[in-house]
């Protein structure tokens, strides 16, 4: 009897696991064998799923298990669908496998290429498998350069080859100039609560709120955690979600790693965060240094933006300013209360310049360094907060009500004042441009000084090194000075068109806007804040020097408001004290 095995490869698992063409191969090559006289089928499992026949440096458990078994003579004919499944890498290579299994008395059969059987009794057998395997070897160096320039083409249009889906996206093909790109949208939302019945798509909407907010990642991490929402992990079946463990500890070569389906991390909800695709954008290459996401660029350094984003690119690059601590935001103290100075960056440390909170347990703004860092000592600064905000009020109204259109000082600190509320009061379709080209071209120049930065650290070191540094930065540039004129164009547009209300607010000196039902009074928080933004960039605190004197005088000795000037570009002196 001749003792026959089979051999079976697939070169890509399928998303569902699918192994449909290897029982495929395996029922044709046992079919044959069953109609072969004095043949008998030993049934050993020889196959490989998701492995390569073309790359050299792929190892094949199932194939060394067949040559190993040859080697000891445990069958004499090893039965394949065709030959392609048994190697692609050349003739020299198949002559070599054949040569080697022919000196332990082994042939091979194809079933869909009846030509090829290296038996003894077929002397034309070898010949013909030489043959095929040159023609397969070809065959996949097409294929793979086809696959290859597909996947750029591809890449440059932003679609979404390859890798997960991001979590709370879902994927749609379309056709663009006849090309047909994965293009990413905004999963299902539903009407349940933040927890176990949330969609991913109704987490990454309220990770993105509560970020906007001022919270920190850590907070929002634990606040989801608590709340029982299913963590990108848990959110996916049991068998992508093995696979995407098993991916996962090979890239942390054994590290931990979030593996809990409600434990949400600070690392998660930041990689969410800083995902360019939250806004549309294609991702690029990682970062080295940051390891985030880059936007995807095309060769005039714009933005590939082919997706359809949670929220706008305005918004996007707002929040990474806020990540990055550059960008005020609408922060509430930790017991949810919106306070005028307090939490968003307007009242600052005089000892440490750091921003200043709220402790409502005694109604104070206060700073406390736990720990010296550098030459600051740590230390606990506190200044009430009803007083403070009537000081700072007083000193407001007070400057507004002066300002002298004689005065040099006076002139910069209205033309800084009409410049920022010419930008609140453009008309909102240019006002939201002109926030996003803003937004673009801080996020611009601050990705060029990171990249100086990794050039200064060795990071593009060498010929291809310098090729892709000079590739990138000029692209930043030209992305760079077309922001920058949009920027002049617009600021000009909305300045001619707007003039400071200044007469509205003072009311012609008749009426004062502090007094009880004033104006002042009138505003909410939000407007507050607004009317301090046009006329001071932050307040100073000090530390207390004296008892002495009223509790307005005290503060008034401790507060310092630095005004605004107009945007001068570059020039970091700004801003002028009283």
């Amino acid at each position: 009897m001749i003792r026959a095995v089979t051999y079976e490869r697939q070169s890509h698992k399928s998303e569902t696991d699918s192994q449909a063409s290897p029982k495929m191969q395996r029922n044709k090559s046992v079919a044959y064998i069953n109609s072969q006289d004095n043949w008998t089928h030993i049934d050993t499992d020889y196959s490989d799923i998701g492995l390569s026949g073309y790359d050299p440096n792929v190892y094949r458990p199932g194939f060394e298990r067949l040559m190993e078994d040859a080697r000891a003579r445990k069958f004499d004919v090893v039965v394949i669908y065709m030959l392609s499944r048994l190697t692609r890498q050349g003739a020299a290579e198949a002559m070599q496998i054949q040569q080697e299994l022919a000196k332990c008395g082994v042939a091979i059969v194809s079933t869909q290429e009846p030509f090829i059987n290296t038996s003894d009794d077929n002397p034309f057998g070898v010949a013909f498998f030489a043959l095929i395997a040159g023609l397969a070897h070809q065959e996949s160096k097409n294929k793979s350069k086809f696959i290859r320039d597909a996947f750029k083409e591809l890449k440059a249009r932003g679609s979404h080859s390859s890798g997960p889906v991001p979590y709370g996206f879902d994927a749609e093909p379309v056709q663009v100039d006849k090309i047909t790109v994965r293009k990413l949208k905004p999963g299902t939302v539903s009407d349940a609560d933040i927890g176990p019945e949330s969609t991913p798509a109704d987490n990454v909407r309220y990770i993105i709120a509560q970020a906007e907010e001022g919270a920190k990642e850590n907070a929002i991490a634990t606040d989801l955690t608590e709340r029982g929402a299913r963590t990108p992990l848990g959110s996916l079946d049991e068998k992508a979600a093995e696979a995407r463990r098993k991916a996962s500890r090979a890239r942390r070569k054994g590290g931990s790693s979030d593996e809990a389906d409600n434990e949400w991390s600070s690392t998660v909800v930041r990689r969410i965060l800083r995902d360019p695709r939250l806004a549309g954008f294609a991702i690029g290459p990682v970062d080295p240094k940051t390891k985030h996401r880059e936007i995807l660029r095309d060769e005039e350094g714009q933005p590939v933006r082919p997706h359809e984003g949670f929220i706008g690119p305005k918004r996007w690059y707002d929040l990474q300013a806020v990540l990055d601590g550059r960008k005020r935001t609408r922060r509430v103290d930790r017991a949810g209360t919106l306070t005028f100075l307090g939490s968003w960056g307007a009242l600052r440390c005089g000892l440490c310049d750091a921003g200043m909170t709220v402790s409502n347990a005694d109604e104070t703004y206060v700073c406390n360094l736990r720990r010296s860092v550098g030459d600051v000592p740590k230390h606990v600064l506190r200044i009430k907060m009803k007083d403070t905000n009537n000081v700072v009020a007083a000193l407001l109204w007070a400057k507004v009500a002066a300002l002298d259109p004689g005065d040099d000082d006076d002139v910069a600190l209205l033309a800084a004042a009409a410049e920022r509320f010419a930008v609140q009061g453009a008309d909102p379709e240019a006002a939201a441009e002109l926030a996003e080209q803003e937004a673009q071209l801080a996020h611009v120049q601050k990705s060029m000084k990171e990249l100086y930065a990794d050039r200064d650290d060795g990071l593009y070191e060498g010929p291809t090194g310098r090729a892709a540094f000079k590739d990138t930065i000029q692209k930043y540039r030209a992305h760079e000075t077309r922001c920058a004129a949009r920027v002049d164009e617009l600021r000009a547009a909305a300045s001619t068109a707007t003039r400071l209300p200044l007469e509205a607010w003072t009311g012609n000196g008749d009426d004062d806007p502090l007094a009880k039902g004033g104006l002042w009074s009138r505003w909410d928080v939000p407007e507050q804040r607004a009317f301090l933004s046009l006329f001071a960039d932050h307040v100073i605190v000090g530390p207390a020097t004296t008892k002495r004197g009223t509790a307005f005088e005290r503060i008034r000795e401790r507060v310092e408001v630095v005004w605004a000037t107009p945007d001068e570009g570059e020039s970091d002196n700004n801003s002028v004290t009283a």
